[in-house]
């Protein structure tokens, strides 16, 4: 092999070794930023799923807040028809008691209301059971408790279930049942809860 050949064999060698780093460094390259790609792609899919499931944890959260919320609202609204409920019938059982047993309960109201000076209104539902009978007899009562004695029926009855209502200088009082049950309301509420619910209402 002459000179020429020698120098041509050897730029060839070199430019094969050249070749070989080069191209062994490319593979290496290539590998390294496939690794990191493949790094990324897992710990982006590994975001991504947790990101997901984040959103899916929450939501079921949220769900079952709402479903909560709407139980304890389904819950408070049978509470509050039951107690609703409660507050008429005992209304109503006051209503429906017998005539006598009604007198007393009115004329023990009377005594404990009235100065002894006022118009007295009752219901026209209770034309048949309060009259004039049942005034003369509170003033009576009320004389012997040192007071005027000097109560008077209207002759108008109002539009109300029960009770009375107390006039005197253009101010009343109103001692009709459905005011004494919507002024006694919240403890009324809290001892029927109790009864119907127990103690934790």
């Amino acid at each position: 092999m002459n000179g020429i050949d020698r120098i041509s064999q050897r730029i060839l060698d070199d430019a094969q070794v050249e070749a070989a780093r080069i191209i062994e460094e490319a593979e290496q390259r290539a590998r390294s930023i496939k690794d990191r790609k493949i790094k990324e792609a897992e710990k982006k899919n590994q975001k991504l799923h947790e990101e997901n499931l984040a959103r899916a944890q929450e939501r079921k959260r949220r769900m079952l807040s709402a479903a909560e919320l709407e139980m304890k609202k389904e819950v408070l609204a049978a509470k509050q028809q039951m107690i609703d409920e409660a507050m008429e019938k005992a209304k109503q059982a006051i209503m429906d008691i017998p005539r006598d047993e009604y007198r007393r309960v009115i004329s023990k109201m009377l005594l404990e209301s009235a100065q002894g000076y006022e118009e007295v209104i009752f219901s026209a539902a209770d034309e048949e059971r309060l009259d004039q009978s049942l005034i003369h007899q509170v003033n009576q009562e009320l004389k012997e408790q040192g007071k005027r004695g000097e109560l008077r029926l209207s002759a108008e009855r109002g539009q109300f279930d029960g009770g009375f209502i107390l006039r005197s200088g253009g101010m009343e009082i109103n001692n009709t049942f459905g005011a004494i049950l919507r002024m006694s309301r919240n403890h009324l509420e809290a001892r029927l809860a109790e009864i119907l619910f127990g103690k934790e209402g």
